[in-house]
């Protein structure tokens, strides 16, 4: 079942990417409205699913409350970062970019989870920054819209370290659905307090539902993945080939056909990094 949940998120991932590009690139929609928007699309089931699974979250103890609020926090950021990246960035550059998450995540595993210094996860985390570098130095790609990936990325490695802990710790439903509505809430709130501009246009746009489908699959496919018992690796791994679909998409959707032979280059190596890092894990 899980190998299911997990390419639906890949499929999903790679859908709201290329609609949310076709959506906000070079309109004046406000990245906290955008991030607010996205965060909605998550937090749709857990309205019915709040009071169908019984979430109580009263048990939870101070380090995993603690946890919590962080895991708000980071992905607070990752959803405003994602939207500023993807109004500033091809899609197909922003899923090689975006696979700088697994190069931190092998940083962060051995400088700070004591994971083993493993020659493959070397390489293969070099191979997948070098496909990333490869494309910034592309012409016509914005260094804004380059930064704002790598937040993508690094805040990504970060709530999936989180979350990891805290499903394994007070269940999927307890965590996902409060997360995501809480997560949903305060965006809007921001948005409303700080009276940032909401563009009820973006709602009229055909893209709009599939988009908030496909981020709330994209979402829930690869942490359901991994609570029914999908390897971290091995759902990473499939997750990480987004940088490979989605650059189809871009090309095909998105007619993002510029430099296309250094975007083929960029995808075989950022492949052969993906499969490395796999490989050691294994």
């Amino acid at each position: 079942m899980w190998v299911v949940s997990i390419f639906a998120h890949l499929f999903s991932d790679t859908g709201y990417s290329t609609l949310l590009r076709h959506a906000a690139f070079g309109k004046k929609y406000d990245s906290l409205f955008l991030a607010a928007v996205l965060a909605t699309g998550v937090a749709l089931p857990g309205i019915p699913g709040i009071f169908i699974a019984h979430v109580d979250l009263t048990r939870l103890e101070t380090r995993q409350i603690l946890l919590y609020i962080a895991a708000v926090a980071v992905t607070m950021v990752f959803h405003f970062a994602n939207a500023n990246a993807l109004k500033n960035t091809e899609a197909s550059i922003f899923a090689f970019l975006y696979n700088f998450r697994i190069g931190f995540a092998t940083v962060l595993g051995i400088l700070f989870l004591a994971e083993a210094v493993h020659p493959l996860r070397i390489a293969g985390g070099a191979l997948v920054f070098a496909a990333g570098f490869l494309l910034m130095g592309r012409s016509g790609v914005k260094r804004v819209g380059v930064l704002w990936s790598m937040l993508v990325a690094l805040m990504f490695s970060v709530m999936v370290a989180i979350e990891k802990v805290l499903i394994a710790e007070i269940g999927f439903a307890d965590y996902m659905f409060s997360k995501t509505l809480i997560t949903a809430g305060l965006l809007w709130l921001v948005v409303f307090i700080g009276k940032r501009p909401v563009s009820m246009d973006l709602f009229r746009r055909r893209e709009i539902i599939g988009m908030l489908i496909f981020r709330c699959v994209s979402a829930y496919g690869l942490m359901y993945a991994i609570a029914l018992g999908a390897l971290v690796s091995v759902a990473t791994y499939i997750s990480s080939l987004s940088c490979i679909t989605t650059s189809i998409a871009g090309i095909i959707f998105l007619k993002e056909k510029e430099s296309l032979s250094k975007k083929v280059v960029s995808g075989i190596v950022a492949f052969a990094g993906i499969t490395l890092i796999f490989l050691a894990m294994r």
